[in-house]
């Protein structure tokens, strides 16, 4: 398994910074599912990310943006790790470094900084870990 190595983990916060909203939102869409993907940002409706993925599509608010580019970071680092099914595992289930949430339910509820390093922190230490 490959560890988050510093030149990878800059890359990746590059990527999350830089890459277009459709990009991101295509992303996740692709790894996840459309479901997933809109249930992660808080969106109510599924299709809302298959929007944000078109070039000329709709702009999503602030805070939405700011999900799906935290989002996106947890993700990547997961899949790039493991794969898709080990990212959607692990967003669902409980973590003790989260007080017992699930990743998806602190993601989707985030609205400090301080919160989407916790499950940064968090996902960063199952990607690392040479077990």
């Amino acid at each position: 398994m490959p560890v988050l190595t510093p030149p990878a983990a800059k890359k990746l916060d590059r990527d999350a910074a830089t890459l277009s909203v459709a990009d991101v939102a295509g992303y996740l869409q692709d790894h996840l599912g459309q479901r997933i993907a809109a249930h992660l940002v808080g969106l109510r409706d599924a299709k809302q990310i298959g929007r944000y993925r078109r070039e000329d599509g709709p702009e999503p608010n602030q805070r939405t943006e700011l999900r799906l580019r935290e989002s996106y970071k947890v993700v990547r680092m997961i899949v790039e790790a493991f794969d898709e099914k080990t990212a959607k595992a692990w967003l669902f289930g409980t973590n003790t470094r989260l007080d017992d949430e699930a990743p998806i339910d602190v993601l989707r509820a985030a609205v400090e900084p301080a919160q989407f390093a916790e499950v940064r922190a968090a996902a960063r230490q199952l990607v690392s870990s040479e077990e």
